[in-house]
């Protein structure tokens, strides 16, 4: 798990896909949470509205503004700021951590080479967790290791 400063907050980057998640009653493995939230933006980018032939990534393949034609290559998509509460299990830890989920999904769009294929869609999913409580020890026996290692 990478940790790090953002927002004048403790981010920990959901990097070891064996720590659990844990949403009022439903419980995920860090793995399959992201696969779901993976899937389910695959089955939306390419689905199509009402009866048309126009899809999310069909809107996005060429973008329009003033006049100036682009395509959108890289795009991130985040939760809101504020977070989702959650508690986090970390393997190894006897404890649940409170705290708030963030989540980003970076999409790569990989335009077809030809009229005849359909565009290409790479995703990752990145999970950022701010614990409640910061400065609580990972695990009880934190404080002892440091207690033995100052002597």
């Amino acid at each position: 798990m990478t940790t790090r400063i953002n927002m004048n907050k403790i981010c920990q980057l959901l990097d070891f896909d064996a720590d659990v998640l844990l949403f009022n009653k439903d419980t995920y493995i860090v793995s399959r949470f992201k696969e779901l939230i993976s899937e389910n933006f695959i089955h939306k980018f390419y689905k199509k509205t009402d009866n048309t032939n126009i899809t999310v990534s069909g809107i996005f393949q060429n973008v329009c503004i003033n006049e100036v034609n682009f395509q959108a290559e890289d795009i991130t998509w985040q939760s809101s700021s504020e977070g989702i509460n959650c508690k986090l299990l970390k393997v190894g830890s006897t404890n649940w951590q409170a705290g708030k989920l963030r989540i980003k999904v970076l999409t790569k769009i990989i335009s077809p080479s030809t009229y005849k294929e359909s565009i290409k869609l790479n995703i990752t999913v990145v999970l950022e967790f701010y614990p409640n409580n910061p400065n609580e020890p990972e695990s009880p026996l934190d404080d002892i290791r440091k207690m033995i290692q100052a002597t």
